[in-house]
C-alpha cells in the first residue's frame, strides 16, 4: 500500500495491523459550456431548430428530457420515487436506496429519485421600452425544477449516482466513493477483505490494492460518467429520442475527499488512545497551524475549527478557506483523518478542477493527511514520572550554576507553558522577542522571558540553536509542558482556591489532608498516561 510517513504511524508501527490512503466520496459536476451566456444559448438553441428563446422552447426541452428518462425507467423496469416519500437529504436518500433496492450482484440502474428543487436556470421576461416597443430579455431566475438522482450499480466504480436536472441549462452532478472502486475491482479478482461501513479493516492482497490505487485516475470516472449520461441525457421527441452533440457535458470536480486509515491490531488499546488525542486536539486551531496542515505559503485569519460528534464518538474538524480536514474515531474500529477539498484554488495548491486532473487532489489530500498525524504525533504526551523530582527541585549545570525548578504557581511561568504548547514551537526556531507579542501582558523585557526558559532549557525541555538566540521546544518538552500545563489548570488551581483551604482549615482537617490527594491526583494521573503508553 501507499504508506503513510510520518511520527504517529512510526510510533504506532508495533500497534498497527493495517493501513491506507485513498479517496472517499468524489462530486463531479457537468456544464455544458455553451450555456453560461445567453448570447450562446440563443445559438445553440437555434442550432437545435428552434427560431424563438420563448419560455416555451425551455418548458418543452425540459419536458422531452423527463419524458425520455421515463420512458428509459419504464422500459428498464426502474422504479421512479418521489423524494418527499423516500429519503430526505442525499445521504439518507442513498442509505435507503443501498438498503432497500440495491443487489450486489445486478449490475445497471438500480432505481430513480424524483424531486422538485430550486436552482437557477434561464428565463425570458417582455420588456417594454419608452417609445412602447417590445424586446425578451433572458435572465436567472432561481425556480423549482425536476431533478432526477439515477442511483446505478457500475461495472468499474460500483455503486453510484447521476443527478440530471432538467431545467436548462442542464447542469448535471454524478457522485461516486472510491471504496466502492476497491471493492468492484477486488470482487472481480476474487480477493477477500474485511470492511466496516465503507473502510477496509483488512484486503488480503495489498500490493493488488496498491496498484488500484496508484492507477486509478480521472479517464475512468469520465469514461463511466460518458457511459451512462449518453443514455439517459436524451431529449423525447416522440417518434425517437437525440441529444445533440452541441448539448455535451464537460465534467469537473466539485467535492474530493481524500481519507487515510489507520487499523489498530487491539480495538480497546486504540480507543485509549485516540481518547488521548482528543485530550490535545486544540492546539492545531490556530491559523498558522492550519496554514502549515494544509501547505500554505501564507497564514490566513479566515480558518476555525468546530468539534462535532459523528457516531457518538467525538469527531476534531478544522476548516481554512473552504477545505476541511477532520479526525474521528470510525465506530471504534480505526482512526480515520479525512481531508476534504472544496476550493482547489490555494495559494501555493492551485488544483485544476477538470476531471482528469484528480489525481492532484489524492497527492494534496494525502499530504494534509500525513502532515496532520505529525502533528496528533506531538500532541500524545507521556507523563515523566520517573524523573518527577528533575521538574520540581532545583538542578545545578557542568559550570555549577544553580538553576530553580519551573514554578508552576507563577503566573509568569504558567503564561510561557500555555504559549509554547502550541505545535509551531516544536517546528520552527523561535526568538524571546517572537515569544514577547504573546507575552506583554506578563512580561516588560525579553530578558525576562529568558530567566524563566532557562528553568525550562537546563532541563532538556527546549534547546536552544548553538551560537544564536533561537529556541525550539524538545519532543520531550512537548510533551512535559502539555502534561504539567494541563495538572496545574484542570486540578491544581481548583485545589489550591482559598475557599477549599478555609473549609480545610474549619474543619480541622489542615493541609496534610490536602497534600495527600493531591499526591492522589497525580498518582493517577501517571497511571493513566503509562496505561495508554505513549512515548513522545
Amino acid at each position: 500500500m501507499i504508506k503513510l510517513d510520518n511520527k504517529f504511524t512510526s510510533d504506532f508501527k508495533d500497534h498497527i495491523k493495517f493501513s491506507y490512503s485513498f479517496f472517499d466520496r468524489i462530486i463531479v459536476r457537468g456544464y455544458i459550456i455553451g450555456m453560461f451566456r445567453p448570447a450562446n444559448v440563443i445559438a445553440l438553441l437555434r442550432n437545435l431548430g428552434f427560431s424563438k428563446h420563448t419560455n416555451g422552447v425551455f418548458k418543452l426541452l425540459s419536458d422531452q428530457l423527463n419524458n425520455h428518462i421515463k420512458k428509459l425507467a419504464a422500459k428498464l423496469e426502474v422504479p421512479i420515487l418521489w423524494r418527499e416519500n423516500h429519503g430526505g437529504k442525499e445521504m439518507e436518500m442513498q442509505s435507503y436506496v443501498e438498503e432497500n433496492y440495491f443487489n450486489p450482484n445486478k449490475l445497471g440502474v438500480i432505481c430513480i429519485i424524483k424531486s422538485l428543487e430550486f436552482m437557477n436556470c434561464y428565463w425570458n421576461k417582455q420588456i417594454t421600452t419608452k417609445s412602447n416597443t417590445f424586446f425578451t430579455k433572458m435572465f436567472w431566475l432561481k425556480k423549482q425544477v425536476t431533478q432526477h438522482y439515477i442511483y446505478i450499480n457500475d461495472s468499474v466504480l460500483g455503486f453510484c449516482c447521476l443527478k440530471i436536472s432538467s431545467g436548462l441549462p442542464f447542469h448535471c452532478q454524478f457522485y461516486c466513493n472510491g471504496h466502492w472502486y476497491l471493492r468492484r475491482q477486488l470482487d472481480k479478482k476474487g480477493i477477500g477483505y474485511k470492511m466496516h461501513e465503507n473502510a477496509f479493516l483488512s484486503i488480503d492482497d495489498e500490493s493488488f490494492a496498491n496498484t488500484l490505487i496508484k492507477d486509478f485516475s480521472g479517464s475512468i470516472i469520465d469514461s463511466r460518467i460518458k457511459y451512462w449520461i449518453e443514455r439517459w441525457f436524451r431529449f423525447d421527441k416522440g417518434e425517437r429520442s437525440t441529444c445533440s452533440s452541441l448539448l455535451t457535458h464537460n465534467w469537473y470536480t466539485s467535492q474530493c475527499e481524500v481519507c487515510s486509515n489507520i487499523i489498530f491490531k487491539n480495538k480497546d488499546y486504540f480507543n485509549r488512545v485516540y481518547d488521548k488525542i482528543l485530550e490535545k486536539h486544540h492546539n492545531l486551531a490556530t491559523p498558522d497551524s492550519l496554514s502549515r496542515l494544509f501547505e500554505l505559503k501564507q497564514e490566513r485569519k479566515q480558518s476555525k475549527s468546530t468539534n462535532k460528534v459523528y457516531h457518538q464518538k467525538a469527531c476534531v474538524k478544522y476548516w481554512i478557506q473552504g477545505n476541511s480536514i477532520k479526525m474521528y474515531n470510525k465506530g471504534g474500529y480505526l482512526l480515520r483523518v479525512e481531508t476534504t477539498i472544496n476550493n482547489p484554488r490555494l495559494p501555493g495548491a492551485k488544483l485544476q478542477k477538470p476531471i482528469f486532473g484528480i489525481k492532484g487532489y489524492y497527492w494534496y489530500g494525502f499530504g494534509c493527511n500525513n502532515r496532520f498525524f505529525n502533528a496528533i504525533s506531538k500532541i500524545d504526551a507521556t507523563l515523566l514520572g520517573d524523573n518527577e523530582n528533575e521538574f520540581t527541585t532545583a538542578v545545578h549545570t557542568n559550570k555549577g550554576k544553580r538553576v530553580a525548578a519551573p514554578d508552576l504557581r507563577n503566573p509568569k511561568q504558567l503564561a510561557i507553558l500555555a504559549v509554547l504548547s502550541n505545535p509551531r514551537f516544536t517546528t520552527e526556531w523561535f526568538r524571546t522577542k517572537d515569544l514577547m507579542r504573546y507575552l506583554s501582558g506578563y512580561f516588560a523585557k525579553t530578558a525576562e522571558i529568558r530567566y524563566q526558559m532557562e528553568k525550562l532549557r537546563v532541563r532538556g525541555l527546549i534547546e536552544k540553536r548553538q551560537s544564536a538566540n533561537y529556541y525550539r521546544v524538545t519532543e520531550k518538552g512537548y510533551s512535559w509542558l502539555n502534561v504539567a500545563y494541563s495538572y496545574n489548570r484542570y486540578f491544581l488551581t481548583p485545589l489550591l482556591s482559598s475557599n477549599l483551604q478555609i473549609e480545610l482549615y474549619s474543619k480541622n482537617k489542615g493541609l496534610d489532608k490536602f497534600e495527600q490527594a493531591q499526591k492522589q491526583i497525580k498518582a493517577g494521573l501517571n497511571a493513566i498516561y503509562q496505561e495508554l503508553n505513549i512515548s513522545a
